[in-house]
């Protein structure tokens, strides 16, 4: 008998895909248009200010709008050839989660006769919805019930928690893909949240881990993408200098008779290099000497005053191995090798890059270019870790994905709102956010 017969291999785990609708399957919110062009009274208009400032939930707005309603079937048509808008590339997600046994299940807040007609007219069958009942009476009354919501609470017509939970026993791995309001309460409980719009800037400021996408053709690559290399930015997101480089600048300023700089502008205002920072912020004739206070300074004190962000080491090491590394900063590079060489972190880095090494500084994507030429990784499957919207922006420029961590001087929820691919709340999260979902 082979002896690799007898070796046990683990199950591919079961998962399921709950993707919302309006925002996501759809491009286009259809419930709120719907009922403006269906309601029969201005009456209406109370219900929804209600609703948005916080007195009802989508549940209470039904209830009160149902009998405002009139429409027809064919109206209904009409409505969804109109005003609903498939994302070209969900009926390709969908065939290639099929493929590989991947359940997808609808989960809305919003009516399930517009989402089967739409499906219908594109010829997607055989998905479970989860949706509030839309019934159009032959007299043109509309009927709204909620077959999906919580009885313990009645907030949502839909509650998308509760089902998520009924599934829970059935699948080793629930990912929810969604936008909006209807979505929050279920991303605390998803194995993984995929997020649009509103979405993920709320996960960022909760802590839920999600990544950004913009349509579902992002979906199947970020799902099962093997990461080949992390790039790291230096200042901030390794290393703690914000102290010795503010004192440098300072006492630049002190010299030349600018305004001091606090910790915070410091981090805010100079994360450009020195160089593109000194000839953009100081008068031209002070350019140079302020360049030469700032490093004669620096030169003194830079190894003595940087101490690593806590968990840094312990995430670099991680990786180690496994996934390719390397340091992008605008720090001028001799100081990034001589710091990376101090705190331990030069063994593990496949190239240490900083400012004046013969490449354009971040945010053009010359440094990254040189990276990724030199390390032979795929850009698609390099992640740039920073701490700052510049590193996004960066990241952005070069054609890479960005994981943003979240620190003392910009919030996860500003970063957030720069779209990076992630925000990661202490940089000890990267190594099991690099890991494939599916």
């Amino acid at each position: 008998m082979n002896r690799n017969s007898l070796q046990r291999t683990e199950p591919d785990p079961k998962i399921l895909v709950l993707c919302d609708f309006d925002g996501t399957v759809s491009t286009k919110d259809t419930v709120n248009r719907l009922v403006r062009e269906h309601i029969t009274s201005p009456e209406w208009r109370y219900h929804v200010k209600r609703y948005f400032i916080g007195e009802i939930g989508s549940r209470g707005v039904y209830d009160a709008v149902a009998p405002l309603m009139r429409m027809t079937r064919r109206s209904i048509e009409d409505f969804v050839v109109l005003h609903a808008s498939l994302d070209p590339d969900f009926p390709r997600f969908l065939a290639w989660a099929r493929d590989r046994g991947i359940d997808v299940k609808i989960v809305s807040d919003g009516f399930d006769l517009t989402i089967r007609t739409l499906f219908r007219n594109h010829g997607l069958e055989g998905l479970d919805i989860f949706a509030n009942s839309l019934v159009v009476n032959e007299d043109g009354r509309v009927k709204i019930s909620s077959p999906h919501m919580d009885p313990s609470c009645g907030w949502c017509g839909t509650c998308k928690l509760k089902i998520l939970r009924s599934f829970r026993s059935a699948y080793d791995r629930i990912i929810l893909i969604g936008d909006g309001e209807s979505d929050r309460h279920a991303a605390t409980d998803a194995d993984a949240v995929l997020a649009l719009g509103d979405l993920f800037i709320h996960c960022a400021r909760e802590g839920i881990p999600a990544i950004r996408i913009d349509g579902f053709k992002d979906v199947p690559e970020l799902l099962t993408r093997r990461i080949e290399a992390v790039t790291f930015d230096m200042d901030g997101t390794l290393v703690d200098s914000l102290d010795s480089i503010t004192d440098a600048f300072n006492r630049m300023f002190a010299q030349l008779g600018y305004p001091s700089m606090t910790v915070g502008e410091v981090a805010r205002e100079t994360a450009v290099s020195l160089v593109d920072f000194a000839h953009g912020y100081l008068r031209p004739e002070d350019a140079e000497k302020g360049i030469r206070i700032f490093r004669d300074y620096y030169d003194k004190i830079f190894l003595q005053r940087t101490t690593l962000i806590p968990g840094a080491k312990e995430t670099v090491d991680a990786l180690d191995g496994t996934i390719l590394t390397g340091i992008v900063t605008n720090k001028r590079g001799i100081y990034a090798r001589q710091l990376a060489e101090h705190l331990g972190l030069a063994r593990t880095m496949h190239r240490i890059i900083g400012a004046q090494d013969g490449f354009n500084a971040k945010p053009a994507p010359d440094m990254f270019e040189e990276f990724i030429r030199s390390s032979g990784a795929s850009k698609s499957k390099t992640i740039y870790v920073g701490d700052s919207p510049l590193d996004v922006e960066s990241a952005g420029n070069a054609g890479m994905d960005a994981f943003a961590v979240a620190g003392p001087i910009f919030s996860a929820e500003e970063l957030a709102r720069c779209a990076p691919r992630r925000v990661l709340r202490r940089i000890t999260d990267l190594p099991a956010a690099l890991e494939p979902l599916a």
